[in-house]
C-alpha cells in the first residue's frame, strides 16, 4: 500500500515538472542554415568509404587468391589416395592399431 502511495507521489511530481518546461528560442533562419550546410557538403566525404578498395588493391587481392588456389590444387594432386584414406581412418579411429588395444 505504501508502495502505491510513493509511486503516485513520484508520478505527480513528474507531471508537475512538465509545467516548468519553457519554449526554446531559435533563430528564424535556423532550419535554412542547417539545410544549406547539409546540401553543400563536400562530395569527397561521401566517397571516402570505398576509397580504400582501389583497382590496385582489387587486382592484388585477385592475384593472391588465384596463387593460393593454384598452390592448394597442386598440393592436392601430389597426395596419394591411400594416404588420404589412411589419415581419414586414423582421424576417426577406424583403424586397429596394436599398441592401443584394451584387451592386451
Amino acid at each position: 500500500m505504501k508502495h502505491n502511495v510513493d509511486m503516485n507521489i513520484k508520478v505527480k511530481e513528474t507531471l508537475d515538472s512538465i509545467e516548468s518546461i519553457q519554449e526554446v528560442k531559435v533563430s528564424p533562419f535556423f532550419k535554412e542554415n542547417v539545410m544549406h550546410k547539409i546540401r553543400h557538403l563536400p562530395e569527397d566525404i561521401q566517397d571516402a568509404t570505398w576509397s580504400w578498395f582501389t583497382p590496385k588493391l582489387q587486382l592484388t587481392t585477385l592475384v593472391c587468391v588465384v596463387v593460393l588456389n593454384v598452390m592448394a590444387f597442386n598440393s592436392l594432386k601430389k597426395s596419394d589416395y591411400t594416404e588420404n584414406v589412411n589419415s581419414f581412418a586414423e582421424s576417426y579411429g577406424l583403424t586397429i592399431s596394436s599398441e592401443s588395444t584394451i584387451l592386451n
